[in-house]
Order: structure tokens, then C-alpha cells, then sequence
């Protein structure tokens, strides 16, 4: 019984070592990865999110060369809601050597959460809102954060898929049923 109270506690600490930044889909924070389905054309709001044990500093994220299908990311209605963090904003970084020391895409998206004073206040919440991920293709797309060393946080695997064939057969014969009741 002891033992078993041990490696409980060791198995605890283990997950919460790993609490700091999460990449959120669609307001779910840390999603399991199976999850995360879209079909081609479709789209995810990705948020970064913080639970206040990460140190402000500068993060990247990305979609990671690997990943063997096709999507982008869209900062156009990205917003950052660190407070008290008016110079940096999410943006695209166009660095070749930085995207491939972190294997991802190139541009790939920068953003600072760090304030000026000198006691900042912690990453807690929504930090950064409204990236958009859009799929354009099939396979499977890895969206990694990492902070300003390169070290890997949080990654998200997006699965890219076409419905089943019964589906598009029902879709079909529903349309037909509504095209005959006109």
C-alpha cells in the first residue's frame, strides 16, 4: 500500500511539472488529440493559454515539417490579451534558420508575453486569441508551441479527414429529399 502511495504521488508530480503554456482549439484547453477532426476547407481557432507557472518571455508557434498534411495558419484576427503587453502582438517571423532549428514551416508565428515592469504579472488564462487554423488537405498537421530556447510546450495533432462514404450517401439523399419537396 505504501508503494502504491508512492508512485501515485511520483505520477502526480509528473503532471503538474507539466503545466505551464497549452495550445487551446476552439476554447478546449489542452485537447486529447483524437479529438481534433476537420475535413479539407475546414477551420480551428487556436488560443495559447497559460496556467501562471511559465515565465513571460518570447514563443513561437508552428506547424511542424513532419506533419504530412496540409494547413496554415491565419493571424489576421489574432489578438494578444497579455496585459500590460502593448509592443509585441502575435506576428509572422520570417527566419529560415530559426523554422528550421524548431522544424516547422517558415514564416511561422512569434509572439512576446513579457511586460516591462519589473514584477510582471504571471501567463494565466488567454494569452494569446484567434489564431486560425485552416485544413488543406488530408493527413495530419502538428502544431507545436515552444518558448524562446526552442524547447518544445505544448503540441497539438490536427487529423485531417474526408467523411465516410455513407455520409456523403446520406448528405446526397438528403438533398435529393429536399430538392423533391419543393
Amino acid at each position: 500500500m505504501k508503494k502504491l502511495l508512492v508512485v501515485m504521488l511520483v505520477l502526480g508530480m509528473a503532471s503538474t511539472a507539466n503545466a505551464m503554456l497549452w495550445i487551446s482549439v476552439d476554447g478546449t484547453v489542452d485537447p486529447p488529440d483524437t479529438s481534433i477532426e476537420l475535413m479539407p476547407s475546414e477551420e480551428v481557432v487556436i488560443d495559447i493559454w497559460g496556467d501562471g507557472s511559465e515565465l513571460p518571455g518570447l514563443f513561437y508557434l508552428g506547424i511542424s515539417t513532419t506533419s504530412t498534411g496540409a494547413g496554415s495558419l491565419d493571424l489576421a484576427n489574432a489578438t494578444n490579451l497579455y496585459p500590460g503587453n502593448d509592443i509585441w502582438g502575435p506576428s509572422w517571423t520570417d527566419n529560415q534558420d530559426v523554422a528550421d532549428f524548431l522544424g516547422v514551416y517558415n514564416p511561422f508565428v512569434t509572439t512576446s508575453l513579457s511586460d516591462n515592469s519589473l514584477e510582471p504579472p504571471p501567463l494565466t488564462g488567454t494569452l494569446v486569441d484567434g489564431i486560425i487554423f485552416h485544413c488543406e488537405g488530408l493527413g495530419d498537421v502538428t502544431i507545436t508551441l515552444f518558448d524562446g530556447g526552442g524547447v518544445a510546450l505544448d503540441s497539438q495533432v490536427i487529423h485531417q479527414v474526408i467523411p465516410e462514404p455513407m455520409t456523403v450517401a446520406l448528405l446526397g439523399l438528403g438533398g435529393l429529399l429536399l430538392r423533391r419537396r419543393k
